[in-house]
Parts: structure tokens; sequence; C-alpha cells
């Protein structure tokens, strides 16, 4: 199934709003299910609110965590701590891991999220992996080095048999957020595409992983990267605080793999 996260980042900030967007999710998908039986959607609140987002969120839809806090280090049972246990236990079923806001302004190093990737596959939760390069590392010419070194350090804790709960996002850094000059498809095809390789050569068992792309998608530029082969779906941002836009997102995206890609296909 191909795959596709809505990261809320701190997107909704109270707890009618969370509500409100979760029904309209629940009210916009239920008419679909059978058109979108194809692909895995998860929802990625804030932590206080995952609890309450899947109580309520229709049950074929998954919830996802947007980090797992220090839960391999010295401070396994510390102050502001959160487990892949704790976070199975209120019906989290994926994380979000190596996004760059964790990676470039957190600091946490590869050696890290190998070590919480490691602990969240144990626990039975699916591990999306964020990886991607800065515009210092593009221009530097070591983009690909870049992602797959990033990768690697991760995919070595990977059981062969835990790969179809793990996902790889690409993050150009450089080409995210207002003003930014997006990420072409091509390139884009560019990237996965190494990665895949990297993956097949090195990784046995990862065949069953999915690539996706996370770089300003929204409803208006969706069906750019569907068409492309080596992606298998996406992790969107603002497009998935408004039920409408996520919902026109991932029909487009649906609509296209059935309509066929462009490129190496990998699912």
């Amino acid at each position: 199934r191909y795959f596709l996260a809505a990261n809320w980042k701190l997107g909704i900030k109270d707890v009618e709003n969370a509500d409100a967007l979760v029904d309209a999710i629940n009210r916009a998908f239920a008419k679909r299910l059978v058109e979108l039986q194809d692909l895995e959607l998860c929802v990625c609140p804030p932590h206080v609110l995952m609890q309450r987002v899947r109580a309520r969120l229709h049950p074929v839809l998954h919830v996802g965590a947007q980090n797992v806090f220090e839960s391999t280090g010295p401070l396994q049972d510390g102050t502001g701590v959160t487990t892949p246990d704790i976070l199975k236990a209120v019906g989290c079923s994926w994380v979000i891991l190596g996004h760059s806001d964790r990676r470039n302004v957190f600091g946490e190093s590869d050696r890290l999220l190998a070590d919480k990737a490691a602990a969240c596959l144990s626990a039975g939760i699916g591990v999306n992996l964020t990886v991607g390069e800065t515009r210092a590392q593009r221009d530097a010419g070591s983009a690909i080095a870049t992602v797959v070194s990033q990768l690697q350090a991760v995919a070595e804790r990977v059981p062969a048999n835990s790969w179809s709960k793990f996902v790889v996002a690409y993050e150009p850094v450089w080409a995210v957020g207002e003003g930014a000059t997006p990420c072409s498809p091509e390139e884009t095809e560019r990237v996965l595409s190494a990665l895949r390789s990297w993956l097949q050569v090195h990784a046995p068992g990862s065949s069953a992983c999915r690539l996706v792309y996370t770089g300003s998608i929204n409803e208006g530029n969706a069906d750019s990267y569907a068409r492309l082969g080596s992606v298998d779906g996406f992790v969107v941002g603002r497009a998935g605080l408004d039920a409408d836009s996520l919902m026109t997102v991932t029909r487009t995206f649906c609509r296209r793999k059935r309509n066929g890609t462009v490129g190496t296909t990998t699912s």
C-alpha cells in the first residue's frame, strides 16, 4: 500500500480545532474508503492530542507521533521522556524521525535517530524517517551523499523483516518554506532513485520500504510528484490541516497511481 502522512506540527493549538479537523477528515474519508483502499493514511498531531485524536479518528486511519523523545539515552525514565511503549499504549502506530526541525534546530544526530528507530520497530511502531540536504550541502554537490549517509546510519539497525514498517521521506530542506524554490519533480525522482538503488544493494528485505516525498505538497502540485515512479506517497504539512485539501491531495495521488506513473516503479 502507498503511504500518506499529515504532519500537523503545532498547526492545531487547541482541542476544539483538533476535534473539528478530525471530524472533517472522518466525513471526507468515510465516503471514499473503497477508492482509497490502496493508501495507508496517518495523522500526526502534537503529542498531547494523540490519545484524543486516536479515540475520535476513523479506525481505518492511523495516528502517528511527531517524535519520540530521548527514549534510548541515559534518561530513559527521566523527566520529559516519551518512549515507544507509551506511544503504542495510546494508539500510536507510526512515528516521524529525523525531520529537519529535529536535525538542524535541535541537533539530533544520525546515531540518536538510529537508536530511536530500532527502539520503535522493536516496540511494533512504524518509522517514517526523514532525510534531506541543506542549501549548503546541495551547493557543495553533496546532496546524494548526504541523504544516503542519513539513510545508511538508520538502515543498518532495521531488521530484514521490518522494512514494511519503514518509510523514507525525502525533504529537500532548501526547498521548504515560504519563498523557497521548490524541488523539481525531476530532481525528486533522481534523489529517490538514488536512495532506492542504495537500499537494493545494501539492505536485504528493503523492497518493502516505501519512499515518499515531503516538500510543500499541496493541491496544485500533488499530481506532478505523484506521477513519479519512485514516489510511494507524501508527507504533507499545511495541506494536512484542512480536510478538503488533504482529501484533494490524497485523491490526486491515488488517481495518478491508478492511471500510471513515469520513471522507475518501486511499489
